[in-house]
C-alpha cells in the first residue's frame, strides 16, 4: 500500500466590523455555527466582557474603529472576506458616513481583501427626487455604488437589513399611560406596511450565503424582509401577546418634525415607508423576497416568542403590574 500524505484544509477568514453590535453579532454567531471559516471580530473595546466572551468562543478579537479607517488595515490584513456595517447613530459618524465607508473600502483593498459584504440601504434621495431626506439610507446607497465601481475585489455584495422588530421598543419606544395603555406616536399613514426583520437571526445567514457563493451574489442586493406589516398590525400582535391595551397616535409629518432633534429625518423615513415599503421599488437586482430564498428570517409573531422580546417588553409589563 502506498503512503497517504496528510491533507490540510485552508479555512478562509472573515473580518466582521461591529462585532459587538446586532448585525455583526448575528454574522459571528452564524459563522461560528457553520464552522468553515475563521472569524475575526473588530471592536474598540477588546478588553470588554463581551469581547472576551467572543474570544472564548473562538473569535480572534482585534482593535479597530470605523471612525478611523486606517485603524482597520491590520484587522483586514490576511482576511479573505470583510463584513462592513456602519452605525449612523454614532455622533462621530453621522454625515461623515459616506466618506468614512469609502475609506474603509479602500483600506480593505490595500490589505488584499478579496470579497466585501456590505450592509447598505436604499437611495431615498434618488427615488424620491430629492423630496425626502433620509441620510442614513442614502449615504449607504451611495457607498454601495462606490463599492461596485471599485477594481480589485473579486466580489462585492450588499446585504440590506429591514427595519428591526426591536425598534418598536427602542427607536419607536411607546409611552405608557396610567391605565397601562401602550401608545406609539407615528408620523405616517394608517395601513402603511413596510419590511421588517429580526436582526439577530436574519443577518448572519445572508452574509454566510454571500461568503459561500460569492460569484452568485456579486454586485447583487439581498433584501432581508422577514415580514411586511403596518404599525397597526404590529401593535395588535403585541397587544395579543402581552394582554396590554395599545393605541397609535398619528401625527402629521410636519408637526412631528418639530418634536425633537432628528425628528425631521424620522418623519421623512416613515413617509418613505408609506410610499415605498422600506426597500424602494423592485428592480432586476432588488427583489424584496431575495432574503427569504436564503432562509433564516423569522416572522414578527415568531419574534414575539424570543428572549429579546421578553427582555425589551418586561420593563413595561412590570411597571403596569406594580
Amino acid at each position: 500500500m502506498g503512503n497517504t500524505l496528510p491533507t490540510t484544509t485552508h479555512k478562509k477568514t472573515i473580518t466582521v466590523l461591529g462585532a459587538l453590535g446586532g448585525q455583526g453579532g448575528s454574522v459571528i454567531d452564524t459563522f461560528l455555527k457553520d464552522g468553515s471559516f475563521l472569524v475575526r471580530g473588530v471592536t474598540r473595546s477588546v478588553d470588554s466582557d463581551a469581547a472576551k466572551a467572543l474570544e472564548q468562543r473562538g473569535v480572534e478579537m482585534v482593535t479597530g474603529d470605523t471612525k478611523d479607517p486606517s485603524s482597520l488595515f491590520k484587522a483586514f490584513t490576511g482576511a479573505d472576506i470583510v463584513f462592513v456595517v456602519m452605525n449612523f447613530l454614532d455622533p462621530g459618524i453621522r454625515t461623515k458616513e459616506g466618506t468614512l465607508t469609502k475609506e474603509i473600502f479602500e483600506q480593505a483593498k490595500m490589505a488584499g481583501v478579496k470579497h466585501v459584504i456590505y450592509s447598505g440601504l436604499a437611495n431615498v434621495d434618488k427615488h424620491s427626487g430629492g423630496e425626502l431626506k433620509v441620510p442614513h439610507f442614502t449615504l449607504k446607497a451611495e457607498a454601495w455604488d462606490y463599492l461596485k465601481s471599485m477594481n480589485g475585489f473579486k466580489s462585492v455584495t450588499n446585504v440590506e437589513a429591514a427595519a428591526y422588530y426591536s425598534n418598536w421598543f427602542t427607536f419607536f419606544k411607546p409611552k405608557q399611560e396610567d391605565d397601562g395603555t401602550l401608545v406609539w406616536t407615528w408620523p405616517g399613514k394608517k395601513g402603511g406596511a413596510f419590511s421588517q426583520f429580526d436582526v439577530s437571526t436574519g443577518m448572519g445567514p445572508a452574509v454566510l450565503a454571500a461568503a459561500q457563493h460569492h460569484m452568485k451574489y456579486h454586485k447583487k442586493e439581498i433584501l432581508l424582509e422577514g415580514d411586511k406589516l403596518s404599525i397597526e398590525d404590529c401593535v395588535a400582535l403585541i397587544s395579543k401577546k402581552t394582554g396590554k391595551p395599545v393605541r397609535v397616535d398619528y401625527v402629521h409629518p410636519e408637526i412631528f418634525k418639530t418634536l425633537f432633534e432628528g425628528a425631521a429625518e424620522v418623519a421623512d423615513m416613515v413617509t418613505w415607508f408609506d410610499l415605498y415599503g422600506f426597500y424602494g421599488p423592485e428592480t432586476k437586482t432588488r427583489h424584496h423576497k431575495s432574503g427569504k430564498e436564503i432562509g433564516g428570517l423569522i416572522s414578527f409573531e415568531e419574534w414575539l416568542d424570543t428572549e429579546e422580546f421578553k427582555k425589551l417588553s418586561s420593563p413595561l409589563l412590570l411597571s403596569s403590574s406594580s
